[in-house]
Parts: structure tokens; C-alpha cells; sequence
């Protein structure tokens, strides 16, 4: 049973246009700062959400009108927060839903090659995307309205997505603050796989290593490497096994380049390891600007 909360006051909008119903399947981190990001943007926002307290909580707290069990037939737009391991049997469910799909995984190509495997198609109203924003903490209480503000949002539309649903998409996420750019689906999880996914899985994988002892022996390079190593377990194990096809290649290169390094301190090769780090150190200095996010 859905628990509604009274109806906002809509601002005014331009003659013969209404402001959009939303539903959010996920009322995580991302779905619940969506919500308070576009709360202006949407007439009402509905939430489907398992768990009893962030259910809770994103209704006590105002970020939706309502918790509710299923996607309404005249929701006109449905953002998919939820798991990566869990998008493709949402847009399965809804491929004949009126509404805009759009969801917020960090993999792609492997959701929609789950999709054409079970309906020959992606349906035309799916709109991928990937916000590249993003924190350790998760749930609904570390929502924040402002964390798209600046970060880049992909969008990864397969051929034969709507043209007038991806603008609309994009619009929305320009709404809450986002770049908005294009990729295609596989480009997509190759590049992240490197630069996301690979330094997600060492941060958990160095982590294995500490024992509660060491915690009072950290300086700053601990918290910055560890940080992420904080993340959800949940969401992280989804991301992994869906991007495996180009995680797993990367793991291997990763291992060679670690064999590098442990060659050249087993020789004592001081120049070889100057040369190592200094080629690092020169990469990271082209990073400018910290994005927000991971």
C-alpha cells in the first residue's frame, strides 16, 4: 500500500505543459539525490523501494511523495537506481511501459546485450546513462541535491533509442547540474573498467591486508588510497561480475605492472624505479581538476 504524503503546490509551467510524473526504482545514494536535485522539475515523485528504512526515510524526509509497490501505467518517466546486476529485468518488465526508462549503472554493454537476449530488442524508450558522481557513503541519508552539480553524466543510447527521450533524459540531468556527453555502450565499460572499476577492486583487495592494529598507524596516503574501499558491497559485487568481460584483462596488466616493480626493488634497479614513478607522477600531474565523484 502506498503511503502518500499531501500533494505539493506546483509552480507555474508554460501554458499547455505539465510537469512530468516520476517513479525511482532505488532510493539509494543516487535515486534519492536525483529526487531532491529535480524535486521542482516533477509533479510528484514515487519511489519503489525493498527496504523498509530507507523507505522510511526518503518518505519522512520529503524526498518523495510516495512508496509505492509497482510502476504506475501513467508515470511518464522512470530512472532505474537500482543495482547494475538488477537493470536489464526492469527494462525487460517495462519494455511496454508509455514512460521514459533511464537508469544510473556503471556498466553498460553487458545490460543490453541482457536485454536483446530476452526480447530480440532495447526497447526505443530505454535511455542509458552513467552518473560519474558518486561517494562512499550510501543510502538515502547521504543523499545530497547538489552531487551532480558539475559532474559528468554519460549517456550510452544503442541504436534505435528515441532521439526525442535521450533529449529529454538529457535535459533533466543539465537540470540537476550535470555535463551530459554521449558514449558508446562497450566504449563505455572499457574505459571505466580502468578508471573506476580497477581501482575500486585494488582498494578492496589492499584492504585485506589491515588488520584493526594498523588503524592507528595511517597517515594521509592510507585514507586516500583506502577511501573508496568503504563503498557498498552490494553494489560493487554487481559492477564486477557485469563488467568482467573488461575487468578481467585489466587485473592481468595489472599484475605485469606490479611485477615490474617488485623486479626492480628485488634488483635494487634505482633507475628503473625512478623511471616507473616518474612516469606515474607525470600522469597524475595532468589531472588538473578533481572531478566529482568516482
Amino acid at each position: 500500500m502506498a503511503h502518500a504524503r499531501p500533494a505539493r503546490q506546483l509552480t507555474r509551467v508554460p501554458a499547455g505543459e505539465l510537469k512530468p510524473r516520476l517513479t525511482i526504482v532505488g532510493t539509494g545514494l543516487i535515486g534519492a539525490s536525483f529526487a531532491l536535485a529535480l524535486r521542482d522539475s516533477f509533479s510528484r515523485i514515487c519511489a519503489i523501494e525493498p527496504d523498509p528504512a530507507h523507505a522510511a526515510a526518503v518518505l519522512d524526509g520529503g524526498v518523495v511523495d510516495a512508496v509505492v509497490k509497482e510502476v504506475a501505467p501513467d508515470q511518464d518517466a522512470v530512472l532505474l537506481a537500482c543495482p547494475s546486476n538488477r537493470i536489464a529485468e526492469w527494462v525487460i518488465r517495462l519494455a511496454d511501459h508509455p514512460g521514459t526508462l533511464f537508469d544510473t549503472g556503471s556498466v553498460k554493454s553487458g545490460v543490453l546485450k541482457k536485454i536483446r537476449s530476452r526480447l530480440g530488442r532495447v526497447p526505443e524508450q530505454f535511455v542509458p546513462c552513467h552518473p560519474i558522481a558518486g561517494s562512499e557513503r550510501s543510502g538515502p541519508a547521504a543523499a545530497d541535491g547538489a552531487l551532480f552539480r558539475n559532474c559528468r553524466v554519460i549517456l550510452t543510447p544503442p541504436a534505435g533509442t528515441d532521439p526525442v527521450r535521450s533529449s529529454r533524459v538529457a535535459d533533466w540531468w543539465r537540470a540537476a547540474g550535470a555535463r551530459v556527453s554521449t558514449m558508446d555502450p562497450e566504449e563505455h565499460d572499457r574505459v571505466y573498467a580502468l578508471t573506476s572499476h580497477l581501482p575500486h577492486l585494488l582498494a578492496f583487495t589492499y584492504l585485506q591486508a589491515i588488520e584493526p592494529e594498523h588503524l592507528d598507524h595511517t597517515g594521509g596516503g592510507f585514507r586516500d588510497f583506502s577511501r573508496i574501499g568503504a563503498s557498498d558491497p552490494q553494489m560493487w559485487t554487481a559492477i564486477f561480475e557485469g563488467n568482467r568481460t573488461f575487468l578481467l584483462p585489466l587485473i592481468d596488466d595489472f599484475q605485469q605492472q606490479l611485477e615490474k616493480f617488485r623486479l626492480a626493488i628485488e634488483r635494487g634497479d634505482r633507475e628503473e624505479c625512478l623511471r616507473l614513478i616518474g612516469r606515474a607522477r607525470a600522469l597524475r600531474a595532468n589531472l588538473t581538476e578533481e572531478p566529482p565523484g568516482d
